[in-house]
């Protein structure tokens, strides 16, 4: 009974530290916040997106998840990593300084309008990673197949939906969100630029760390699947890649 309490209080935790802060995420950018910041503050805020988006690439390091496997259990690689990215990123938002400026406010039904495009794009964010597994994205199955002693499964390619379209369908989505919106302060829009390069990097880092984890299956799939631009159709994968998406 401890266990299977100690298994949700894992759960409830893991939940929580990945969707806090994308909920926090989605109010700062569609009622940004206009200060009276100047340059002095841009540069603080630049320095906080800095220190998260090292602390996000660090953590997602296959070296630095081989060291946290050794301390702590590859099981719980995962929830280390979101609890640490979620607090990074909740300080993020709690410590970001508003400038002074509006690049556009928009009003009447064009203000509806972008704001149900806004909400669309972050919604895709979220039917993205269920694609991906919902629950292995989180980190809860990782968690229930420790207290069950059962050993990892292989990773596998994704190959259906938005990912026969494009590789990172999650990132393309983050990006869109990060420009779409109702009201565009001066701070947001710094926000925008400085995230909006962290992902370009970090997709890049991450490509290369699952060439090195699938090999050639993600060669041929990096070879008719374009990286952020979707193509139109579909790419239709050999029968026996498509049975890799389990």
């Amino acid at each position: 009974m401890r266990s299977r309490w100690t298994l949700v209080g894992l759960v409830a935790l893991n939940v929580t530290a990945f969707h806090a802060p994308g909920i926090w995420l989605f109010f700062f950018l569609l009622f940004p916040v206009q200060g009276t910041g100047g340059a002095g503050d841009a540069l603080f805020n630049t320095f906080l997106v800095l220190g998260w988006a090292g602390v996000h690439s660090l953590l997602a390091r296959p070296f630095v998840q081989a060291f946290l496997g050794k301390l702590v259990g590859r099981s719980y690689v995962k929830l280390v990593f979101t609890v640490v990215a979620g607090i990074t990123q909740c300080l993020m938002l709690g410590l970001w300084r508003p400038l002074e400026g509006v690049v556009w406010q928009a009003h009447g039904v064009l203000y509806g309008l972008l704001t149900l495009l806004y909400t669309a794009t972050f919604s895709a964010v979220f039917a993205c990673s269920l694609l991906l597994d919902y629950l292995e994205v989180l980190g809860v199955r990782g968690l229930i197949r420790r207290f069950r002693n059962e050993p990892d499964p292989p990773a596998v390619l994704c190959l259906r939906g938005p990912y026969l379209h494009c590789r990172h369908p999650v990132y393309l989505a983050t990006f869109l969100a990060l420009w779409v919106g109702p009201v565009m302060t001066l701070g947001r829009l710094q926000f925008a630029l400085l995230v909006s390069v962290y992902l370009i990097v970090g997709t890049w880092l991450e490509e290369q760390d699952t060439r090195r984890t699938l090999g050639p299956a993600y060669e041929r799939y990096r070879a008719h699947v374009p990286m952020w631009i979707p193509r139109l159709r579909p790419w239709a994968p050999r029968t026996n890649e498509a049975s890799q998406d389990t």
